[in-house]
């Protein structure tokens, strides 16, 4: 009967130190768990993702970075370079920002995500003298491009899927982006004075 008890305690001791040691390991892998807030300015290629994880719904006309917040990215990063174009396009299930931009020695492309901040940049050795500096001042915001290209006849009840800034022959010119199922319609304006300067309709 002594013995029967002894062996008794000792199954409870052996129970009790199990389940200490699972306490423990819980606590362990909880702190392994825990989220650490990502940089502002997150350097990593915008991968493409794996079709249907990303919706195609996305909003051009206010996108969570803003045109000016995306410019100041840029800035930030190439602090002495002209800034030569900017797109809000998508492409491989996403949508993102592209700038372009260059100094004396070389050119710039930053892509941005404009959910996330995550960016993706390449350096290039400058290779052509031609380029053109965008001049940002007195530029209409993209929203107010958009407002007016959506007054178009072509694109009555469409949304815009994508829209460019880019200076061409001193000219400072959006050109907003419509699809239907048989056409890709842009409609290029005056980005100071929102004159609509051509509707190109491709079929």
């Amino acid at each position: 009967m002594f013995m029967f008890k002894k062996i008794a305690v000792l199954g409870c001791t052996l129970l009790l130190l199990a389940a200490c040691n699972s306490n423990q390991e819980g606590i362990g892998n909880g702190a392994n768990n825990t989220n650490i807030p990502n940089n502002n300015y997150q350097t990593n290629p915008i991968q493409n993702p794996t079709q249907g994880s990303i919706s195609v719904d996305f909003d051009v006309v206010n996108p969570k970075v803003t045109f000016s917040e995306a410019l100041k990215i840029f800035n930030d990063i190439y602090p002495n370079a002209n800034i030569e174009s900017v797109d809000l396009e998508t492409g491989y299930g996403r949508l993102y920002y592209d700038i372009e931009g260059f100094d004396q020695s070389k050119e710039y492309e930053l892509k941005i995500d404009p959910m996330t901040k995550e960016i993706d940049k390449k350096e290039f050795e400058r290779t052509k003298g031609t380029d053109e500096i965008l001049d940002l001042s007195n530029v209409m915001d993209p929203s107010e491009a958009i407002a007016i290209a959506s007054q178009v006849r072509d694109v009555q009840g469409l949304s815009p899927i994508g829209w460019s800034l880019d200076a061409e022959y001193g000219m400072q010119i959006y050109k907003v982006e419509f699809r239907t199922k048989a056409a890709e319609i842009d409609v290029k304006i005056d980005a100071k004075t929102g004159e609509i300067l051509k509707v190109d309709v491709d079929d």
